[in-house]
């Protein structure tokens, strides 16, 4: 079984001497990889791996010039590592509505911070083609951007905006909490573009 923890990592945003939790990132081969808006204030950015802190310098995220977040833009930002290693990898494909998935975020619960594991089912998402629409078992909240969304070591994208803020107001309630469990994930073939079109 692998050892999620040791990869995918929360990360906190230096402010004067505090450090305050800002979202979660994870290993892929050579990259710390976590959603643009996560990083999106110029200051010093730290992951944690086991109680020790990683200090990342701002200026060498990519892209350099994030665009603006929001649907027409992207939600994805590559930190270089050299040697990093990792049994996550991007994977080839987007995937497909029904599939079944796994996001794996950290989020501050009343007991403290915590990696969460939690199931999705990727949703039908016809008028969007950079994000997946997902449902999920446990509550996206604050910390879960940047989180992969993976299956057998594969991400197939990046949590980027927790709950569809959508009125619910005549839905079943089943639906209703079926809805406020959704959540979109930036997806891989957009990654490997962006990816692809920084390192030019």
């Amino acid at each position: 079984m692998m050892d999620l923890e040791s990869y995918v990592l929360p990360l906190f945003r230096r402010q004067g001497d505090e450090r305050s939790f800002a979202g979660t990132a994870f290993c892929i081969n050579g990259y710390l990889v976590t959603a643009a808006h996560v990083i999106n204030t110029e200051s010093t950015y730290y992951a944690m791996n086991r109680g020790y802190w990683i200090p990342l310098d701002f200026s060498r995220w990519l892209p350099q010039q994030p665009a603006e977040v929001d649907k027409r833009g992207f939600d994805a930002a590559f930190y270089p590592a050299p040697g990093l290693k990792s049994p996550l990898s991007l994977a080839d494909d987007d995937a497909s509505v029904n599939d079944e998935l796994e996001v794996v975020c950290w989020q501050w619960r009343p007991e403290g911070l915590s990696q969460v594991v939690t199931q999705s089912l990727v949703l039908d998402e016809p008028d969007d083609h950079c994000y997946l629409r997902l449902s999920t078992v446990d509550k996206i909240t604050h910390g879960s951007s940047g989180a992969p969304v993976i299956d057998n070591g594969k991400v197939y994208g990046i949590i980027a905006m927790g709950r569809d803020f959508i009125n619910t107001a005549g839905l079943h309630p089943l639906n209703q909490r079926l809805e406020l469990n959704t959540c979109w994930a930036y997806k891989v073939s957009q990654m490997r573009q962006l990816l692809a079109d920084s390192c030019h």
